[in-house]
């Protein structure tokens, strides 16, 4: 089901194809998507940073 099948009163069957409205919210998610992505990469990395830290200053953290 689309997000805008219940509140658009201009909805009908396929119409999400040629929409502006619906080309508009698929380019405003795909931007948070890779804000997101980058965000994620981002702190991934800096974790990765400060564990591979520790073990170097404790090699037996990263063993139980």
């Amino acid at each position: 089901m689309l997000p805008c099948q219940a509140s658009c009163p201009r909805y009908r069957e396929g119409c999400h194809k040629t929409c502006d409205s619906w080309k508009q919210f698929v380019r405003e998610n795909q931007i948070e998507r890779e804000k997101k992505k980058k965000y994620l990469a981002f702190h991934t990395e800096r974790c990765g940073a400060v564990i591979r830290g520790c073990t170097r200053m404790m090699p037996s953290f990263g063993y139980h």
